[in-house]
């Protein structure tokens, strides 16, 4: 029963600083901020987080896990989708779909999630070192995982006739690499920049790398609008589930013995 609620006060804790995260930033997202949020004492925070570098892989953790959810839920939905079609459904039409459905899910996280996106391409794309290096190595893998999932479609597009031949490792970097280069834009969104509207311009950054593979235009075209309406299908259905998440915290929360202090 104690680890139990040890286990949801720290789930609370996550929370909580995920939803300052969205609400009011990075720069707000201190352990003297999150405490007064929780109505917590500070020194109590590091019964549970030694430091803030604790508390940002933490959310870091949860994040990604959030993102493999919904890259897994459309796999499950593409998996689902290719074994209801018609013998004839053509392969390489099915394989652009994945790759195209994945790219979407990702972009649309990015979109419809800013301030949790803003964390990981703040670790990733700023020069500066958030988190010493001990500290963020756990995150490195679910980034792995995310590259060898765009390598392997990219591969699978390229066996089925949808791009040219290639090297798919390489093709994934380079993928990743421009949809994350194109989402950083969005910081530029707050002063009112023209042109660098994020609906608009990831798509066609991700057409324009796929043209240059080969991929038909026709083809991008047709899928696009499908994968699109995916994504934001798998996006209501996280906000869903993260509700339901945050009510069934509540109540699993305890003023017993692993309940931080109040502040005074």
């Amino acid at each position: 029963m104690r680890e139990k609620r040890r286990e949801a006060t720290i789930e609370r804790i996550v929370e909580t600083a995920l939803r300052l995260l969205e609400t009011e930033g990075f720069e707000a997202l201190t352990i003297q901020r999150l405490a007064k949020e929780l109505n917590y004492a500070v020194g109590a925070l590091y019964r549970y987080f030694r430091s803030k570098d604790a508390l940002l892989v933490a959310l870091l953790h949860r994040i990604m896990d959030r993102i493999g959810e919904d890259l897994q839920a459309a796999q499950d939905w593409l998996q689902e989708r290719d074994a209801a079609a018609s013998a004839d459904d053509p392969a390489d039409e099915r394989a652009m779909r994945r790759l195209l459905a994945i790219c979407h899910v990702y972009i649309g996280f990015a979109q419809r999630r800013p301030a949790e996106y803003g964390l990981i391409s703040t670790l990733i794309g700023d020069p500066r070192e958030f988190l010493a290096t001990e500290a963020a190595a756990p995150i490195v893998p679910a980034l792995i995982r995310l590259q060898l999932t765009l390598t392997e479609l990219i591969n699978g597009a390229a066996k089925a006739g949808a791009l040219d031949e290639g090297n798919g490792r390489e093709r994934g970097v380079i993928l990743w690499a421009g949809m994350q280069g194109v989402l950083q834009l969005r910081k530029l969104g707050r002063f009112g920049v023209a042109g660098v509207e994020l609906d608009r311009l990831a798509p066609i950054a991700l057409r324009t790398i796929l043209l240059g593979w080969g991929a038909k235009a026709s083809q991008i075209d047709l899928l696009t609008p499908e994968v699109e309406a995916l994504a934001v299908e798998l996006s209501e259905r996280r906000n869903k589930l993260d509700e339901a998440r945050a009510q069934s915290q509540d109540r699993s929360a305890d003023p017993g013995d692993e309940r931080p202090t109040p502040s005074p």
